[in-house]
């Protein structure tokens, strides 16, 4: 589908909000991302971005952050504007409402985790404006909340929402001891998590000591690992692609060899989540972190996700094959 960029707003120092309106109808549950597909002059960069905009609303709206080095977060938030057109794919994730389900709700997010969070949270008051919802928010700085003030307005309309942000310049952060105060029926709750991944590794380990069961959680960043990183730069292995012999090193993701060598691969996420990187390789001459997205039947041929994997051998890859 296209998507006709109409406004862009800027929500702190590193983070903006575009809104598109789209050329044809678009369902989606609130949480999920959208990908977007960035046209360089070498290659077209797929990135997967969640929407805050709600199903509700007259437009849809990415919320994205710069990256410090990200070639499409920079390039986005520093040329596009209203009048602007991009392709993508249709919305996607299994991070959403429905699997909060109608139960009280704990809303657990960092950074720009916050966004499908505040997509959800939105939602659930529209159409439950009773519910019962704790947000716990937490950001470096004030000025880096993202947010704030349409979270503000609805607290200030809803009774039954509490939102408590925890900023890191102030010493506040996640903990065990803030959990039981501020939701001591934890247990009884749909956690909804989103962020960097060292902090939903630490917010799922406290949500399951305080005994809930229905965790869900998503992030969309992924530590890369460069050639630097190897401890053995000359143990290259090799990826054969359509008859082009790519080096990759120990530890070198195989998205990240691909990409290297210009061969154009649909990486959405980039974090194991999506699927849309998928690959077929030589069973035994790959490790994988994450299969998400992937079949029984996938994984016993041989698929794997490009941007989650490693090679311990030379072997022949089929880009989305």
């Amino acid at each position: 589908m296209q998507l006709t960029c109409t406004a862009v707003h800027p929500e702190t120092s590193s983070v903006s909000s575009f809104r598109f309106r789209a050329d044809q109808a678009v369902d989606f549950i609130p949480g999920q991302f959208l990908t977007l597909l960035v046209p360089f002059s070498d290659r077209t960069s797929a990135r997967a971005y969640s929407l805050s905009s709600i199903p509700a609303d007259q437009e849809l709206q990415l919320t994205i952050k710069r990256v410090e080095g990200g070639r499409v977060s920079n390039h986005l938030l520093d040329n596009l504007k209203a009048g602007d057109k991009l392709e993508a794919m249709a919305p996607a994730g299994g991070f959403h409402r429905d699997a909060a389900g109608d139960k009280p709700w704990l809303l657990l997010g960092a950074g720009c985790g916050i966004t499908p969070i505040y997509s959800m949270l939105r939602d659930r008051l529209l159409t439950d404006p009773d519910a019962d919802i704790v947000m716990l928010a937490s950001a470096k700085t004030p000025e880096e909340r993202l947010f704030a003030k349409p979270l503000a307005q609805l607290q200030a309309e809803h009774d039954n929402l509490k939102v408590v942000w925890l900023l890191s310049s102030e010493g506040n952060r996640l903990s065990e001891e803030l959990l039981r105060e501020q939701a001591p029926d934890t247990a009884n709750r749909s956690v909804m998590i989103c962020g960097p991944q060292a902090y939903m590794d630490a917010a799922e380990a406290l949500a399951a000591t305080l005994g809930a069961s229905n965790v869900h959680s998503e992030a969309f960043m992924q530590v890369q690992k460069s050639l630097s990183d190897c401890e053995d730069d000359t143990a290259a292995m090799q990826l054969s692609v359509d008859g082009i012999e790519l080096p990759i090193l120990p530890n070198q993701s195989v998205l990240d060899s691909l990409e290297a060598g210009g061969v154009q691969v649909m990486a959405a996420c980039r974090a194991g989540v999506c699927g849309t990187c998928k690959c077929k390789g030589e069973k035994g001459k790959f490790e994988s972190t994450s299969t998400m997205g992937l079949t029984p039947d996938e994984i016993e041929q041989g698929y794997f996700l490009a941007c989650a994997s490693t090679a311990t051998d030379s072997m022949t890859v089929a880009v989305n094959d």
